[in-house]
């Protein structure tokens, strides 16, 4: 099934509320749904009363991540001046574009080798673009929110603590991958 563009926000705060009464899901689903002016911000982006971002809903990991401690590129042209997708979530989706585009070079040569029958294509096709449609959870739970009203909710402290331990933990292994090289 494939989610309309104009509804794929809608769409992931549905699935990701699926076990909560509508009631309580509402005022999110309401900013959602809202019009837009025609310089308006988007719905995608949670900001402070004071104007600034503080959070976004980051189009890979399809969760709304903190500004001040997930990494985004600057985009000019947007309403909020960041990307939609944190650094890590371009770096895994143009990834997984690669395998995709390799993927199908490869299923190419396969057919004209005789290794892949042509009533075996399609079940090849659905699995690279299943590859390709993976989402991985995104490595700091801790950072992860469903919606805007969680994480004005979310303990600061937790958060700072959790990414330092995250950070840490990547260090051990940048270390330990650098020992083994040796």
């Amino acid at each position: 099934m494939t989610i309309k563009k104009a509804f794929l926000e809608l769409h992931t705060m549905l699935v990701a509320n699926e076990d909560k009464k509508v009631k309580t899901i509402m005022p999110d689903l309401v900013e959602i749904m809202s019009a837009k002016g025609a310089g308006g911000g988007a719905s995608s982006v949670h900001r402070g009363e004071d104007g600034s971002v503080l959070a976004i809903m980051d189009y890979y990991f399809k969760v709304w991540l903190p500004v001040e401690f997930v990494e985004y590129g600057a985009k000019a042209n947007s309403a909020s001046g960041l990307n939609t997708m944190c650094k890590l979530g371009t770096s895994l989706w143009t990834k997984q574009q690669r395998e995709f585009k390799k993927g199908k070079e490869t299923l190419l040569e396969d057919v004209a080798a005789g290794d892949v029958l042509p009533t075996e294509i399609q079940g090849k096709l659905d699995e690279l673009e299943e590859a390709r449609g993976y989402i991985t959870a995104y490595p700091v739970p801790e950072l992860v929110f469903t919606s805007t009203e969680d994480f004005d909710n979310a303990d600061r402290e937790t958060m700072v603590n959790a990414l330092a331990e995250y950070e840490a933990y990547l260090a051990a292994e940048a270390a330990e991958a650098a020992a083994d090289t040796e």
